[in-house]
Protein backbone atom coordinates (compact mmCIF):
# COMPACT_ATOMS: atom_id res chain seq x y z
CA UNK A 1 0.00 0.00 0.00
CA UNK A 2 1.75 3.52 -0.95
CA UNK A 3 0.67 6.29 1.55
CA UNK A 4 0.62 9.66 1.33
CA UNK A 5 2.20 12.44 3.17
CA UNK A 6 -1.19 13.02 5.27
CA UNK A 7 -1.32 9.23 6.13
CA UNK A 8 2.22 9.36 7.30
CA UNK A 9 2.15 12.75 8.82
CA UNK A 10 -0.91 11.79 10.75
CA UNK A 11 0.11 8.65 12.45
CA UNK A 12 0.49 9.03 16.34
CA UNK A 13 3.50 7.59 18.16
CA UNK A 14 3.12 4.16 19.36
CA UNK A 15 2.99 4.41 23.17
CA UNK A 16 4.44 2.27 25.68
CA UNK A 17 3.70 1.68 28.91
CA UNK A 18 7.03 1.28 32.08
CA UNK A 19 6.58 0.03 35.22
CA UNK A 20 8.49 2.88 37.70
CA UNK A 21 8.22 0.74 41.34
CA UNK A 22 9.69 3.96 42.82
CA UNK A 23 6.98 5.60 42.23
CA UNK A 24 4.62 3.11 42.39
CA UNK A 25 3.11 2.72 39.41
CA UNK A 26 3.82 3.01 35.64
CA UNK A 27 4.21 5.88 32.94
CA UNK A 28 3.81 6.10 29.61
CA UNK A 29 6.71 6.65 26.67
CA UNK A 30 6.69 6.76 23.50
CA UNK A 31 9.75 6.91 21.13
CA UNK A 32 12.14 9.95 20.82
CA UNK A 33 11.76 11.44 17.60
CA UNK A 34 14.49 12.69 14.77
CA UNK A 35 14.08 16.61 16.11
CA UNK A 36 15.06 14.85 19.77
CA UNK A 37 17.66 12.82 18.96
CA UNK A 38 19.63 15.67 17.13
CA UNK A 39 19.37 18.01 20.84
CA UNK A 40 20.51 15.06 22.17
CA UNK A 41 23.54 14.69 20.21
CA UNK A 42 23.65 17.85 20.52
CA UNK A 43 23.38 17.90 24.17
CA UNK A 44 25.61 14.95 24.72
CA UNK A 45 28.72 16.83 23.25
CA UNK A 46 28.07 20.32 24.67
CA UNK A 47 27.96 18.49 27.84
CA UNK A 48 30.40 16.01 27.03
CA UNK A 49 32.54 17.45 29.31
CA UNK A 50 30.43 18.79 32.06
CA UNK A 51 29.95 17.82 35.31
CA UNK A 52 27.78 15.10 35.79
CA UNK A 53 24.97 17.22 37.33
CA UNK A 54 24.66 19.25 34.76
CA UNK A 55 25.67 16.40 32.06
CA UNK A 56 22.28 14.32 33.57
CA UNK A 57 20.13 17.18 33.58
CA UNK A 58 21.12 18.45 29.90
CA UNK A 59 20.83 14.68 28.49
CA UNK A 60 19.33 11.98 30.62
CA UNK A 61 16.47 13.87 32.64
CA UNK A 62 15.52 16.10 29.11
CA UNK A 63 15.30 12.73 27.36
CA UNK A 64 12.62 11.85 30.34
CA UNK A 65 11.04 14.95 30.67
CA UNK A 66 10.39 15.14 26.33
CA UNK A 67 8.78 11.46 25.73
CA UNK A 68 7.15 10.54 29.07
CA UNK A 69 3.63 10.46 29.09
CA UNK A 70 0.19 9.70 30.15
CA UNK A 71 -1.72 7.06 28.73
CA UNK A 72 -3.44 9.54 26.18
CA UNK A 73 0.08 11.09 25.28
CA UNK A 74 -0.10 13.76 26.96
CA UNK A 75 3.32 15.16 28.20
CA UNK A 76 3.74 14.71 32.22
CA UNK A 77 6.68 16.82 32.77
CA UNK A 78 7.78 20.36 30.99
CA UNK A 79 10.86 22.36 31.52
CA UNK A 80 10.05 23.88 34.72
CA UNK A 81 9.82 20.31 36.36
CA UNK A 82 13.54 19.63 35.99
CA UNK A 83 14.68 20.85 39.35
CA UNK A 84 11.74 18.75 40.79
CA UNK A 85 13.30 15.88 38.85
CA UNK A 86 16.56 16.09 40.07
CA UNK A 87 15.86 14.80 43.36
CA UNK A 88 13.97 11.98 41.88
CA UNK A 89 15.80 8.63 42.76
CA UNK A 90 18.43 7.85 39.45
CA UNK A 91 17.14 4.61 39.09
CA UNK A 92 13.94 5.96 37.58
CA UNK A 93 16.04 7.67 34.97
CA UNK A 94 18.25 5.05 34.11
CA UNK A 95 15.40 2.46 34.27
CA UNK A 96 13.14 4.74 31.92
CA UNK A 97 16.50 5.87 29.92
CA UNK A 98 16.97 2.28 28.23
CA UNK A 99 13.16 1.49 28.23
CA UNK A 100 12.93 5.20 25.44
CA UNK A 101 16.12 3.90 23.74
CA UNK A 102 15.37 0.49 22.76
CA UNK A 103 11.58 1.91 21.94
CA UNK A 104 13.10 4.39 19.51
CA UNK A 105 15.59 2.03 18.17
CA UNK A 106 18.50 3.46 19.43
CA UNK A 107 20.25 0.56 21.43
CA UNK A 108 22.42 -2.01 19.93
CA UNK A 109 20.08 -5.04 20.13
CA UNK A 110 17.05 -2.93 18.92
CA UNK A 111 19.17 -1.89 15.89
CA UNK A 112 20.61 -5.44 14.67
CA UNK A 113 16.58 -6.26 15.38
CA UNK A 114 15.60 -3.73 12.79
CA UNK A 115 18.26 -4.93 10.21
CA UNK A 116 17.12 -8.31 10.99
CA UNK A 117 13.55 -7.43 10.04
CA UNK A 118 14.56 -5.24 7.45
CA UNK A 119 16.48 -8.28 5.48
CA UNK A 120 13.65 -10.43 6.21
CA UNK A 121 11.05 -7.88 4.68
CA UNK A 122 13.40 -7.59 1.16
CA UNK A 123 13.64 -11.39 1.88
CA UNK A 124 9.95 -12.09 1.31
CA UNK A 125 9.33 -9.89 -1.61
CA UNK A 126 8.70 -11.39 -4.37
CA UNK A 127 10.77 -10.76 -7.50
CA UNK A 128 9.26 -9.06 -9.98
Amino acid sequence: MNLTKEQILAVAPRLQEVEVPEWGGSVWIRPVTLGEQGKLADAGHKFEKADPSARLKGTTVKLVIWVTSDETGAPLFTDADLPSLMSQPASVFLRLQDAILELSGLTESSRAALEKNSETAQTDKPVS
